[in-house]
């Protein structure tokens, strides 16, 4: 997974997608933020074990006169959730079900009525997937899933820093 901070321009959006399909890297997901202070942020998952390529993807993303900063997030060093609705047709009497079972993976439904509801959660892949198979008792009717939000973990000096304001700082 990269993070990648760019101008905020179509152009930059277009170069680095230009850039993926020029050394044919598959794009698994792709985010792009809201602009920023004039940056926008683009999170980019590609199928690739390769580090080499990788590396070399990381080379050529820097080169790009658009592209501030590149970062590799791995999921040691990085915080993960993933989105979904899921929306779900069942026989009439039987929404107590649904609700159960978006509440045991502490979902929210969004819309409900007597035969069908929507689901919304956000959380690990193994939880949303988990819940969808759990709401597949039911007609699935669509399932929109988000790209994997994903942020830097602090490092350790960060933690303290934080800790240490927050206990001696003022009140």
């Amino acid at each position: 997974m990269l993070r990648l901070d760019v101008v905020a321009t179509p152009l930059a959006i277009a170069r680095v997608a230009a850039i993926l399909a020029h050394r044919q890297f598959d794009v698994v997901t792709m985010d792009v933020a809201a602009p920023v202070d004039g940056l926008r942020t683009i999170t980019v998952e590609v199928d690739t074990a390769d580090e080499i390529r990788l590396e070399q993807l990381v080379k050529f993303l820097n080169r790009s006169p658009e592209v501030v900063k590149v970062v590799r997030l791995s999921d040691d060093r990085s915080h993960s959730r993933y989105g979904a609705f899921v929306a779900v047709a069942f026989p009439e009497g039987r929404l107590a079900e649904a609700v159960a079972i978006a509440r045991a993976f502490s979902a929210e439904i969004v819309e409900a009525d007597r035969t069908r509801c929507t689901v919304f959660t956000a959380g690990e892949r193994a939880r949303v997937d988990a819940l969808v198979k759990a709401l597949s008792c039911f007609t699935i009717r669509e399932l929109v899933m988000a790209p994997p939000l994903r942020i830097s973990r602090p490092s350790r000096k960060e933690h303290i820093a934080v800790d240490h304001a927050r206990t001696w700082g003022p009140s």
